[in-house]
Order: C-alpha cells, then structure tokens, then sequence
C-alpha cells in the first residue's frame, strides 16, 4: 500500500481491521494492475442478510455488498487509468462479485486525493457536499491568520483561561473514552458512533500513524481528539469533550495547536472534514479554521449483479409498503 506515493491512512490493514472488530464486516483489498497502470482499494464485506432491514427475509450467506470503510477511500493510484484498463477491470470485478454474491459497492472517496474520477467508467459518483482542511505548509503565524476572527478570539480565549494542549499516546485514552461517549450521548448519536472498548485498544496498532491530544486545564483533561497522519495528510478521527468547560473554548486551541504541531512534521495538510449535512452546525465550527480550504466529498456505487439488486429492492416492498424503490439512496434497497 505505501509503494503508491499518496497514501493515506484509510487504506492501511489496521485501519480496516478497527472497524472490523466494530462490526462492518470483513476486509477485502482490491488490486488491479495491467501494462503499468495499477490501482487499488479497500473494502468492508457484509452480509445482507445480517442488516435489519433484510433479517429473516432473506437467506444467509447468499447476498453481500461492500463498502469502503469508514472515513475515505476510494482507488489509490499513481496516475490516471486509461479507459481500456477500466474496461478490463470493469469485466473481472464484475464477473468475481457475481460469482461470490456481491450484489453491489458503495464507495466515499477521498477529498484530498480528489479520486472521484479515477473509474468513471466503473463506478458512478455523485458529490455530496464540502469538506474543511487546513493547509498547514506554511508557518504558524500564517495558520493562525487563516483562521477566522471569532475563532482566533476563542483560541486567546481558551489560552487566557489556562487550557493547554498536550500531546500523548494512544494507550492513554480512557480519558478520552469517557469525554467520547459523554459527547455522543448529548448530542445523540446514532448507536453506529458508540465505539466498544476494543476498537480504541486496535488503534494502539497503528501507534506510529495515529496519536491523542488532550485540552487540559488545571491538570483536567477538559477535550480530546485521535488524529490519524502519515507524512503528507493529518486527519481529526474522533473527538469529545467535557460539556461544563465548553465554555473555555477548549477544541478551538486543541485544533490550532494540532495543526502547528502537523506543520512542524512537515505534513501538508490537516483534514478535519465535514459535517452530517450540508451547512450544519459541525460544518459551521469546521470552516473558522480555514476560510478557504474546502474540499469537495463525493460517493459513489456499482452494481454488479442487476438481477439480485432488484430482488433485494422487491424485498424491501414488500415487508415496507412505504418503501420508494426509486428512493435517492447511492444503494436504494438499503433506505
């Protein structure tokens, strides 16, 4: 995976294999090289029949689909793939998925990477909203000036009320867990984003690409975030917080002080992403860090076997009178 020059975390083994231990299936690394042109990328395996909205209905074992796995994905490659190479891969994949049961893929591709494109001819995509990075190639004096004038006054704010940025281990992260889990309970998260203990002990895997930051103040771990990097990008992963010392502006100085220490790495850029919709307010504290550093998120899907995708869609008629087989979903039998 690192012989491609743009790597990125979300395509390594042990991230995978964290969400594996999650719950989203089984791994699988698709491959794909001919008269050197190659790319690959990575995949959770499901079984359809284990989703809820299939249990009992259909039979187990039978019908899958994949998707990349949480965060971004998509192909990784070293340079454009020629239509031919995507006709040639669009035959085998196709006849591989059909002969094992995957019925279909759903693929986020990755916003720095900008590989939406890459197999046009094999996957269909479609933008769906904007991403925030911060460009961290340049000074800290440069950084902080990017970011807007409310946000650079709730980094002094946090500063002068004692709160401090202190980086640790990622075996030091029941701090963490406890913030994590508070925060998603306020804001209440969907039951997906509720992380067993063992998926934080995975991330100790991964020591030399993910680390921890903590807010502190007065020797209190106040906000945290796990942040994913390797030489080119650094990524916000997860984060949480105490909800009475919000008022201290604890992640606006955390985010600043992670992207000076990226910058110090020589990393290029700090992507913190996006939020559940479109202009929400998660979205809204993402962009005080970079006016400018919008990225475009796109998805996309593949069906693979046409005949079984429209059963799974009868199915799901049947059981739900008030399912819309013509619904806006990448994969429709799975609204």
């Amino acid at each position: 995976m690192k012989s491609f020059e743009h790597w990125d975390i979300y395509y390594l083994y042990e991230y995978a294999y964290s969400f594996m231990l999650h719950g989203d299936g089984d791994i699988k690394l698709i491959y794909f090289e001919n008269l050197g042109e190659r790319f690959c990328y990575v995949v959770m395996q499901k079984d359809i029949a284990d989703s809820e909205k299939f249990a009992g209905i259909i039979e187990k074992k039978k019908y899958y689909d994949w998707e990349t796995p949480y965060g971004y994905g998509g192909p990784l490659g070293d340079k454009i793939i020629s239509t031919e190479s995507q006709r040639i891969f669009a035959c085998e994949i196709k006849q591989y998925c059909i002969e094992n049961g995957v019925v279909s893929q759903f693929v986020r591709f990755h916003p720095l990477l900008n590989n939406q494109n890459m197999l046009s001819n094999v996957i269909e995509s479609r933008y769906l909203r904007d991403t925030i990075y911060m460009d961290v190639d340049m000074d800290e004096k440069q950084i902080f000036a990017n970011l807007d004038s409310k946000n650079r006054n709730m980094v002094r704010k946090a500063q002068k009320n004692d709160v401090i940025i202190e980086q640790r281990k990622i075996e030091e992260i029941d701090d963490f867990i406890d913030m994590y889990n508070e925060t998603m309970i306020k804001n209440q998260a969907a039951k997906y984003y509720i992380f067993e203990k063992e998926y934080f002990d995975s991330l100790n895997e991964m020591k030399d690409n993910v680390c921890l930051f903590y807010a502190m103040r007065r020797n209190v771990p106040i906000s945290g975030a796990i942040i994913y990097y390797n030489s080119e990008f650094a990524h916000y992963h997860l984060s949480g917080s105490k909800t009475e010392f919000r008022k201290y502006s604890p992640s606006n100085l955390l985010l600043y002080q992670v992207a000076c220490w990226a910058h110090k790495k020589g990393i290029k850029k700090f992507h913190l992403g996006g939020g559940m919709a479109p202009d929400d307010s998660l979205f809204g504290f993402k962009k005080q860090f970079n006016r400018n550093g919008r990225s475009p998120f796109a998805v996309g899907r593949t069906v693979f076997d046409d005949a079984a995708y429209q059963k799974l869609l009868v199915c799901r008629e049947r059981v739900d009178p008030g399912f819309d087989v013509n619904n806006n979903f990448m994969i429709q039998y799975r609204r």
